[in-house]
């Protein structure tokens, strides 16, 4: 959209946004692998039923869900912060800046194209938060209703991650563009790396 506008401003904001995607989606990406390592599989039906068996945390065996936010918490603190990067929510909400004068990639466009910009970006919020559901909070799977009615749980959780976004936008400041890059190569990515490290040790440790 940035290159297809052909204004100086929207093709700088869509180098921006580019490389504020690709920044943290490797680090997202690589929570995502300690999840499957765990799961033993890449299904998403199958890690959010392998969710559904008994709790285990360094050999002991408790009787929960492990639902993978706990045993797993450093991949779910790292995709959740990926997630406002991804969807370019406050802190990580660079590429427009809806509030300024200048709007990124889409400063050459308004009306309903500007609106459908925006709605794909809500859109994008909700996928994100449906993946957290099922990788890390036990997907449609809860107690107190039967399994016919999960389609609750699930949209329970997704919203409660929503509401997640709307607290954050109202309680961090932006961050500048040169400490955003930096937070996500300099911290989260190697914090990633040493995650993916320490959970693989884990897997073949506790035989996972």
């Amino acid at each position: 959209a940035g290159w297809a506008s052909s204004g100086t401003y929207s093709l700088l904001g869509s180098m921006r946004a580019t490389a504020q995607l690709i920044s943290y989606e490797i680090a997202m990406g690589l929570s995502f692998v300690a999840v499957f390592m765990v799961a033993g599989s890449m299904s998403t039906s199958m890690i959010v039923e392998a969710q559904q068996e008994p709790l285990v945390l360094f050999g002991a065996t408790i009787p929960l869900p492990s639902w993978y936010f706990l045993p797993l918490l450093p991949s779910f603190v790292i995709y959740f912060i990926s997630m406002f990067g991804e969807t370019n929510r406050q802190p990580f909400d660079m590429p427009e800046c809806e509030s300024e004068l200048v709007s990124g990639h889409i400063t050459d466009y308004s009306g309903f194209r500007y609106a459908l910009f925006f709605l794909a970006e809500y859109i994008n919020m909700v996928t994100v938060s449906a993946v957290a559901t099922n990788l890390f909070l036990g997907g449609w799977h809860g107690p107190f209703l039967p399994e016919w009615l999960g389609w609750i749980w699930f949209l329970v959780k997704t919203g409660a991650i929503l509401f997640f976004y709307i607290w954050m936008r109202w309680t961090l400041p932006r961050l500048r563009y040169d400490q955003l890059m930096q937070f996500g190569w300099k911290i989260l990515l190697p914090v990633a790396v040493l995650n993916l490290l320490v959970t693989a040790a884990g897997v073949i440790y506790f035989g996972a």
